[in-house]
């Protein structure tokens, strides 16, 4: 299994709260009314981001993170190309995000514990 993590940045001209109002209350619906049992994405997380620190740790500062999951690379280069999401949900992240800030990291997992 594939998860890309997905690190976000508002654009500059919203606050922290107005990034995470559009996000939650606007974008997330969308996605939820365009995801349908033909698109290939197993699992979709949202991380917010506390303010807390650990002292010694130094830590990184993105207004949110999403961690998508996917079955193959192939499933997930068909969902980040369809025309559904280029149209609708990378058209919509223009209203919240600066896209040139936004990482992606592609990752697997190996579970250490539990």
């Amino acid at each position: 299994m594939l998860k890309i993590s997905i690190f976000l940045t508002r654009r500059a001209d919203l606050t922290h709260e107005e990034f995470v109002e559009y996000w939650t209350d606007k974008h997330l619906p969308l996605i939820a009314s365009v995801v349908d049992a033909s698109v290939p994405v197993r699992r979709h997380v949202l991380l917010m981001p506390t303010g807390d620190e650990i002292p010694g740790l130094t830590g990184i500062y993105y207004d949110g993170v999403v961690e998508v999951w996917f079955d193959t690379m192939a499933d997930a280069t068909r969902w980040f190309t369809s025309d559904t999401f280029t149209t609708t949900v990378a058209a919509d992240e223009e209203n919240f995000l600066d896209r040139a800030k936004t990482r992606f990291l592609y990752a697997t997992e190996t579970p250490i514990s539990g």
